[in-house]
């Protein structure tokens, strides 16, 4: 109970400095200052949060600026760009596959990397995540807004929990960063680009139009999708190239760009995911 006071006390002293993008009726983007986007969609009786960014603005005061309906709070995955405002909220759902990502993150690297994305003298986080208790396991596949009923899609790739959130009625599917032009498969409790293609293939199946990816303010097409499968599938026998996140984690991979266009499409791998890539290829 301590530990949940202070948080509180922290979160009310945060400044409200988030851009708000409205991307269809009743769909906003907000966007805090170190550049991680939450999503959040308006139904007739309650709202939905899709992630919460890196805690370092006052999400909660933001979304007053929109809606005072009750919340559903969850997060696409466990990366701390996406958890970072949980403890703003009473309850936030998180993938029970992305828990163990929890137990590596401590408030000093966290307080460090919000200071390096936002070159600012902040330090927003006085517990680490595993502490929080807002954090509960997602245990349900669907739920309503009113007259808007959501889904829990597993989109598994860019960690072991990834989940999106599918609106049929909008024909919309929020997707966290699991369907990023360009595929991060070297952090945290990444998966395999063979998982990842096998998330690209079962949403060719659901109806939706346009998806929201966490570190854009714009929906992408569901063609997008394809491309990124044919990325997959070209990358085989291409050359990759030393690839470092130049963002906090800081992560290191290898890379290979498959197209450009209006958007990069690119795949991402981690050195054993590399390593083990080479090896299939060398046994054929």
């Amino acid at each position: 109970m301590f530990w949940i006071n202070f948080l509180n006390a922290a979160v009310l002293s945060l400044g409200h400095m988030i851009r708000i993008t409205k991307v269809l009726e009743n769909v906003y983007v907000l966007k805090d200052r170190a550049g991680c986007c939450a999503n959040l969609v308006v139904g007739k009786d309650r709202a939905l949060l899709f992630d919460t960014g890196s805690g370092i603005d006052n999400l909660r005061e933001a979304l007053q600026d929109i809606t005072e309906l009750p919340l559903i709070v969850i997060n696409s995955h466990g990366h701390f760009d996406h958890i970072g405002g949980d403890c703003q909220f009473e309850r936030v759902y998180l993938p029970k596959e992305d828990f163990p990502i929890l137990e590596g993150y401590h408030t000093e690297i966290l307080n460090r990397w919000i200071r390096e994305l936002t070159g600012e003298a902040v330090w927003p986080f006085l517990a680490s995540p595993k502490e929080w208790k807002c954090i509960r396991p997602l245990e349900f596949d669907s739920f309503d807004l009113g007259q808007t009923p959501c889904r829990i899609i597993p989109l598994k790739g860019h960690t072991a929990g990834s989940v999106g959130i599918w609106i049929p009625s909008f024909r919309l599917l929020l997707s966290g960063d699991a369907l990023t032009p360009v595929m991060c498969l070297n952090f945290q409790n990444h998966l395999s680009g063979k998982i990842q293609y096998e998330t690209l293939k079962q949403i060719q199946n659901l109806e939706f139009d346009c998806y929201l990816t966490s570190h854009y303010e714009t929906l992408f097409p569901k063609s997008l999708t394809k491309r990124m499968m044919r990325c997959i599938e070209n990358s085989a026998g291409k050359k990759f190239r030393f690839y470092q996140y130049p963002h906090p984690p800081y992560a290191k991979g290898w890379i290979y760009l498959d197209s450009l266009e209006e958007e990069p499409v690119a795949l991402v791998l981690s050195e054993e995911e590399k390593r083990q890539a080479d090896l299939e290829i060398n046994k054929g």
